[in-house]
């Protein structure tokens, strides 16, 4: 099959939406990559409750968003003590500050945000492998106790609207940033056996990232364009809200007034779990029988939980809030019915159009609360963690300002 320039630029124009055109560059960019590292402040070991900064400097170079990485050993305080399963327990909450103090960015339970994403997204042979074992998954037959109980070097990818927006990220047009991270309560991260105290300590701890270098003719063209419009990067991240269920049939409200909500995330578990260090804190319960969302009064259907072979009757709008990388592993019915071993989750995709800031804005427009409308045959007694997805902009002018808009 044959195929002309022409007939390529035609065709590209009717399938992307307007914002993906582009044009092909006349001469291609000559860069170097090269991977670096910049330490945490302080340490070399820090214990729960602790916060760790790494700083990132104003640097001529480009830094590839797609290979942030988190790197740090760690181990549990004692052999009847064993870390979660992903080694993301162990962070509590990630904040982003500019180099004058200004926070850009703040996700609190990062580590149950990443627990959801995890449940339905890696399976097993993938915790099987290298790459899984590196992120802190269990293996297959493995006594996670012996594993936890070891020092290890584990690295992560770092997922923060700032540092992994989908472009290039001049590090010299924000003037620098920090990235602080807290660890979480050992009771948190950690399960126990023979009523051990849980707890762990992080050392050597770096932010490991790809850089591209430009020549000095790259640089002055940059800087050019800087000085005339500034620098605005777009990306998603999330609002967090804690909510209690207690009483059989109740409809829960959800006070969050971002201009663009692109999906929400329920996740429902035991207070008596929760208070139990021999069990995992991030495992959740099936409680409710029917759920509905209703949001400014767009009232979604009402969705009944219940479970095939292999996912919940969840598993469509988790696949959206997920942008379709969804595998249903943790959703398998032997799982979702034992909540002691599996994890449930309500999710519902809210994205309206086709365009890049595709969320839903009418809590905000009309200031009105999202409402889940919940029926069950029990009275539970639950927290719930309602995760809603945002997008934001953020805008770095040459005058040393930003400017954040979600």
């Amino acid at each position: 099959m044959s195929s002309t320039n022409a007939q390529f630029s035609q065709v590209l124009s009717k399938t992307l939406p307007p914002e993906m055109s582009f044009n092909l560059p006349k001469e291609s960019v000559y860069a170097e990559r090269q991977t670096v590292q910049f330490t945490a402040q302080g340490g070399p070991e820090f214990a729960p409750g602790n916060s760790i900064s790494v700083l990132l400097p104003p640097r001529d170079d480009m830094m590839d968003t797609h290979c942030t990485f988190l790197q740090f050993s760690a181990k549990t305080t004692d052999a009847n003590v064993a870390f979660c399963d992903g080694i993301f327990s162990v962070i509590d909450r990630v904040r982003i500050y500019s180099a004058s103090g200004a926070l850009l960015e703040e996700l609190p339970y990062y580590n149950l945000r990443q627990r959801i994403e995890a449940d339905v997204t890696v399976p097993q042979y993938l915790k099987d492998s290298c790459l899984g074992v590196a992120q802190g998954y269990f293996a297959s037959g493995a006594d996670k106790f012996a594993v936890s109980s070891g020092l290890h070097r584990y690295m992560l990818p770092i997922k923060l609207a700032l540092l992994a927006n989908q472009k290039h990220l001049p590090m010299k047009y924000t003037g620098g940033i920090r990235v602080e991270f807290t660890l979480a309560p050992g009771s948190d991260a950690c399960v126990v056996k023979n009523n051990a105290i849980p707890g762990y300590t992080v050392k050597d701890v770096c932010i490991v990232l790809d850089l591209i270098k430009l020549n000095d003719q790259q640089i002055a063209v940059m800087d050019a364009a800087f000085k005339k419009q500034g620098l605005k990067l777009f990306g998603t991240t999330y609002n967090h809200h804690f909510l209690k269920y207690s009483v059989p049939n109740s409809t829960l409200n959800i006070s969050d007034r971002s201009a663009s909500q692109k999906d929400i995330l329920l996740l429902f578990r035991d207070n008596a779990v929760l208070n139990d260090n021999a069990k995992d804190s991030f495992l959740c319960a099936k409680t409710i029988t029917l759920y509905q969302f209703s949001v400014a009064g767009r009232l979604f259907p009402q969705r009944p939980i219940r479970c095939d072979d292999y996912a919940s009757e969840a598993f469509v709008e988790l696949t959206n809030a997920f942008h379709g990388h969804i595998i249903g592993a943790g959703l398998t019915v032997d799982k979702f019915n034992a909540p002691a071993e599996g994890t449930f989750v309500v999710g519902r995709d809210l994205k309206s159009s086709r365009t890049v800031v595709s969320g839903d804005k009418s809590c905000k427009s009309q200031a009105v609360d999202m409402q889940v409308i919940l029926t069950s045959s029990v009275a539970p007694n639950q927290r719930v963690d309602a995760f809603i997805g945002i997008d934001v902009v953020y805008e770095f002018l040459p005058t040393g300002e930003i400017n954040i808009y979600k």
